[in-house]
């Protein structure tokens, strides 16, 4: 396997690539830091069950996202954290425009994603891209890796001239870690992490001001997890980048996060800073979710309160009535099965959806 992190004369890391990002980010509209660039309001993706193979009708909806409200500012990082099909990759899909909603609003400075078409949304597509989840299949095995990197050029071309593409490719390869001289190289040539950088320079190549991060570093291991974690963190400080993270692994997201929410069944369960997400969750299923993570200090291991829940997932094609999370919560009572709490602060100091929100210390800090 190649060494990804040998360098090479034929590309500076702080050279071309990096003015051209940063001159990207600074000819952009003045905005102060923390302005609202990406609003998602009550965002809803159902998918139709069908019966039949000549005359297909729909006997009812899977609810995969239904009303899910989100705010990403600028220069900030979101996570979006939940157990596995609660709805999360389908919001990134929709977010870059690759599924359409059924119903609610995108708003990316302040204009409607669902209702752009033409230029405006070729633009919109280039200013938000996204890092996908399975770094082998995201990568076409047909392409070298320069051609890949270098596909965005052939829709955008006012980014890079023909003439100097294999040189910004190079550079680009050398700003994620990677090896400039195996340009010409298959992604079967690389590892994991190494086709993970790929990637995210893919997703660098058109100068985007947010990026979506599909679980970038759920098929990696803990090693390369942290390099491409910290890979992230570096190009947001040097180039403003805002970030979706989606992710189910809770201390990562805490490591890269400024805020998070907690999605279940196709919905915000709780949002808040890391600090009050992970010192003081109020969600029962926050508290449950915390209490799964291992912790590291050896000292601190026997401190750590375990809740386990009861039952299964529901469908999302039936949800249960009311909250969603009444059939495996041990505070559920009448009210939870006919009236859906809203996400709301009820007094913990963010906003939270259980009738019977409670901050709790699930993980031990000391």
């Amino acid at each position: 396997m190649p060494d990804a992190s040998s360098g090479s004369s034929a590309a500076d890391p702080s050279g071309e690539v990096d003015r051209a990002l940063s001159e990207a980010a600074a000819s952009r509209p003045v905005h102060t830091p923390g302005d609202v660039l990406l609003e998602v309001r009550d965002l809803k993706k159902h998918f139709p069950l069908t019966q039949g193979i000549v005359l297909r009708r729909t006997v009812g909806h899977v609810r995969a996202v239904d009303g899910v409200n989100l705010t990403l500012r600028r220069g900030e990082t979101v996570g979006l954290v939940g157990e596995s099909g609660c709805g999360k990759s389908t919001v990134t899909k929709m977010l870059v425009a690759l599924e359409k909603p059924t119903s609610g609003q995108i708003l990316y400075k302040g204009e409607d994603v669902t209702k752009m078409s033409g230029r405006a949304l070729k633009q919109y597509r280039r200013e938000v891209q996204i890092i996908f989840q399975d770094p082998y299949a995201s990568l076409n095995p047909r392409m070298t890796v320069g051609d890949i990197v270098a596909e965005g050029w052939s829709v955008h071309a006012d980014i890079a001239p023909k003439k100097g593409r294999l040189q910004r490719t190079q550079e680009l390869m050398e700003r994620v870690g990677l090896n400039p001289d195996f340009v010409n190289r298959y992604p079967h040539q690389f590892s994991g992490g190494q086709r993970q950088r790929i990637g995210i320079a893919r997703a660098l190549a058109l100068q985007p001001e947010v990026i979506v991060c599909d679980e970038p570093v759920s098929a990696l291991d803990v090693s390369v997890q942290a390099q491409v974690v910290n890979l992230l963190e570096d190009l947001q400080n040097d180039f403003g980048l805002s970030y979706l993270f989606i992710a189910h692994d809770l201390s990562v997201v805490r490591h890269i996060s400024d805020r998070v929410a907690v999605m279940y069944l196709g919905s915000i369960v709780e949002e808040g800073t890391d600090a009050q997400v992970y010192g003081s969750p109020a969600h029962p299923y926050t508290q449950a979710l915390l209490s799964s993570v291992p912790v590291h200090e050896p000292h601190l291991r026997g401190l750590k309160e375990r809740i386990l829940l009861q039952g299964d997932v529901p469908s999302p094609a039936n949800p249960p009535s009311g909250c969603r999370f009444r059939t495996r919560c041990w505070k559920a009572q009448d009210i939870c099965a006919t009236e859906p709490p809203a996400l709301v602060d009820r007094g913990q100091g963010h906003p939270s959806a259980c009738h019977f929100a409670e901050a709790r210390a699930v993980v031990p800090t000391e």
